[in-house]
């Protein structure tokens, strides 16, 4: 390799470490509790501070411009004053009268000196230092290039302590030359007066940037505080509002699982199941908005097979759900009981219940504008499948599900859904509809009737990275003796390309359904009663 494709090639490496140092920085940040308690305060903080440091700076442009303007109207004034008394003595060469006309302006703020030299550039009279007084010539050879009201005015000129800016003016007599007037300003003190204004700037912007931050890490503090003692509070309730809470039954990432009575002052009981955002997240507005957000789309969804929700909002600062209360099982552990799979009839009673479901919510319109809603669960997995003992399917956890009319709730790059359940388009980042469901019901199908996963991974990455291409061993080669009407559904549901894939819950029912017609199989939730509570009876299992 070259020598300039080494230094290409190290220059790619180099660029290509660097921004995933900065994306992983972003988003540790990104994921730090201060960031989730304070990101409305720091950014209102910063939009404040940015709007400071433009007025700021405007308010110190116009200092500058009002100092810059001073400074050279004084010098233009000064400059005219002596021309104008300067033009009938000129003339005359009297010498008296323009060192007068000179010395009226030697009160002038910063003025070095003061010259009038005739037509041929002799100095006729002059005030002030000798190092610009001593070479009037060199006035005349001067560059004017900016002019002031008809004073030819130079850039600044000198070094340091010594910057200094030259005025002049021609002086004519009925339209002819007969001398000229210059003037020499220190700059110094414009410099001192612009070097103190940005001082101020940059010290008030600092300042302000240094009680912005004080404030914001004040407010975090106080959150901080305010939501640990919220946390106490919360774990310390053994009752919100008007349910009691008896046990509790599961805690995910966000929120926590209780068995509960619903009680009324005339009485009136009902048992329900509670969830309850996490004592830790509780005035987290990102998880509240997620869980408000579930409630919300959840009640909209009132099917046989989906758990209700009946009542979602916030006690005693208390964000919950209450749902219905299916007593029974999960799927995933009917799957764990009965170790080698279920038999072929009951699996097909539960799959066909859940793709009612699934069809009610895919197909789900709004009921004030009649739009669909596109409801995509994207978490179909044995444990989001109740089974209760009365025999009923239901599907829960609508926490991740996706609608049309909140197209914002995925950022780019995030995964939703549990792992091995996920389709191979979310993987590779395509766009995502309700046929990932569908997939993921095929993988659910899989490991109900097989016992074991359609995929054997030894890791996440390793899974993330090979999902997308891993061929998935037909039923029969898991399960000899599978229907092979049952393996082709599933199968199908399996397909990676979407388009060859199921289109709807709909379609995979109705094929569900002539399966069971063909082979006269009268399953309902009776059996699937009889069978869950043989296998869960005392000392039967979990």
């Amino acid at each position: 390799m070259s020598l300039v494709g080494m230094a290409t090639l190290t220059l790619v490496k180099v660029k290509q470490f660097t921004s995933i140092a900065l994306v992983r920085l972003a988003r540790g940040i990104a994921g730090t509790e201060f960031m989730k308690r304070s990101r409305k305060t720091l950014w209102g903080g910063l939009c404040l501070w940015v709007a400071a440091i433009g007025f700021g700076f405007f308010v110190y442009q116009s200092v500058v411009n009002r100092d810059r303007l001073e400074f050279y109207q004084t010098g233009v004034h000064a400059t005219q004053k002596i021309a104008q008394e300067s033009r009938s003595a000129l003339l005359d060469k009297d010498v008296l009268t323009l060192n007068l006309a000179v010395r009226s302006i030697e009160q002038t703020p910063g003025l070095i000196s003061a010259t009038v030299v005739d037509h041929q550039g002799q100095s006729l009279a002059r005030i002030g230092a000798e190092e610009t007084g001593r070479h009037p010539l060199s006035f005349q050879d001067q560059a004017f290039a900016n002019s002031l009201d008809g004073v030819g005015v130079s850039g600044v000129l000198g070094t340091g302590a010594n910057r200094y800016v030259l005025f002049s003016q021609t002086i004519t007599y009925s339209n002819v030359d007969i001398g000229r007037a210059v003037i020499a300003l220190s700059a110094a003190g414009l410099s001192r007066d612009l070097e103190r204004a940005q001082s101020v700037y940059f010290a008030t912007v600092m300042g302000l940037g240094l009680v912005l931050a004080g404030f914001i890490v004040w407010s975090d503090r106080r959150k901080s505080r305010k939501s640990a003692e919220l946390a106490r509070h919360i774990e310390s309730l053994d009752s919100l509002g008007p349910y009691r809470l008896l046990s509790k039954v599961a805690q995910g990432g966000m929120a926590e699982l209780f068995l509960a009575d619903y009680l009324r002052e005339d009485g009136f009981r009902r048992r329900v199941a509670l969830k309850r955002i996490l004592p830790h997240l509780a005035t987290n507005e990102e998880f509240i908005r997620m869980f408000v957000r579930e409630a919300r789309l959840a009640a909209l969804l009132q099917h046989p097979n989906i758990v209700q929700v009946f009542d979602y909002g916030k006690i005693s600062n208390v964000s919950f759900i209450a749902m219905e209360y299916i007593d029974g099982k999960s799927l995933g552990q009917v799957i764990s009981q009965m170790k080698e799979g279920l038999p072929v009839e009951p699996a097909v009673f539960i799959f066909s219940e859940i793709c009612k479901g699934l069809d009610y919510s895919h197909t789900k319109v709004d009921d004030q504008s009649g739009k669909a809603l596109n409801i995509v669960h994207r978490d179909i997995s044995p444990q989001n499948i109740l089974i209760s003992y009365q025999g009923e399917v239901k599907i829960s956890d609508f926490g991740i599900s996706k609608a049309s009319t909140d197209p914002n709730l995925t950022q780019a790059g995030v995964i939703k859904g549990k792992l091995m359940y996920l389709a191979p388009e979310q993987l590779i980042g395509l766009d995502v509809d309700h046929r990932l469901d569908l997939y993921a019901l095929g993988l659910v199908a899989y490991q109900t009737l097989t016992g074991h996963f359609a995929y054997q991974f030894d890791s996440e990455v390793e899974a993330i990275k090979n999902i997308p291409t891993a061929v998935i061993p037909p039923l029969s080669h898991r399960r000899p003796g599978i229907p092979e009407e049952l393996e082709r559904i599933v199968m199908k549901c399996l397909d990676k390309n979407v388009a060859t894939r199921y289109q709807s819950a709909a379609a995979i029912g109705a094929d569900l359904a002539a399966y069971k017609r063909k082979h006269h199989i009268a399953y309902d939730s009776a059996d699937l009663a009889l069978l869950l509570r043989g296998a869960f009876r005392p000392g039967a299992g979990a």
